[in-house]
């Protein structure tokens, strides 16, 4: 297979001339990874946020019936106080685009998690005792202890097939764009 581009005048080669280089431009490689970031970030709260699925279009499972009772109504999947979703955040390395969360617990969200877990000694404020409000807030010491710990994966990082296809099109768009501004 080839091509070949038959360039007619001075005018018409600067012309290919401009657009090849601004192919080559690194400048021009690194706003592209930038922009790719951008959208994969926003792929990304939007899964959070409103589609509540894996990247394969499973849905993620329910809260537990117990869990669900100590959540309140503007709480859903993967969203109590919006640090999840506010820690979102892509970083461009070299030629590459990594997209993810730096808390410490995203990687159990999105892995899940089955096993002990390790409580650190500490105080905690009691505020109600049996569902009433306490007059005087009590301080409790309360001793390390290990609970077992079951939660199911919510993947909420990775490309749906949709994703994919945005990607594309904003790649094809960037490179359109680059090569009208070059001729």
């Amino acid at each position: 297979m080839g091509i070949s581009v038959q360039v007619r005048g001075q005018e018409e080669l600067a012309r290919y001339q401009r657009m090849i280089d601004a192919l080559g431009n690194p400048a021009h490689k690194r706003e592209l990874l930038e922009t790719i970031g951008a959208v994969a970030e926003s792929q990304t709260r939007r899964r959070i946020s409103t589609e509540k699925t894996a990247p394969d279009g499973t849905p993620w499972q329910a809260w537990s019936a117990s869990y669900a009772k100590t959540r309140h109504g503007n709480q859903s999947l993967l969203q109590g106080d919006g640090d999840l979703l506010d820690s979102i955040q892509y970083q461009v390395k070299g030629s590459k685009v990594h997209v993810g969360s730096p808390l410490p617990y995203a990687r159990t969200i999105q892995d899940g998690f089955d096993g002990p877990v390790s409580i650190s000694a500490h105080n905690r404020r009691i505020t109600q005792a049996f569902g009433k409000a306490l007059k005087f807030p009590v301080n409790q010491t309360v001793s390390a202890f290990t609970r077992a710990m079951n939660m199911p994966k919510r993947e909420f990082l990775g490309l749906s097939g949709s994703n994919k296809t945005e990607l594309l099109d904003t790649v094809g768009d960037f490179w359109n764009g680059v090569l009208s501004d070059a001729s």
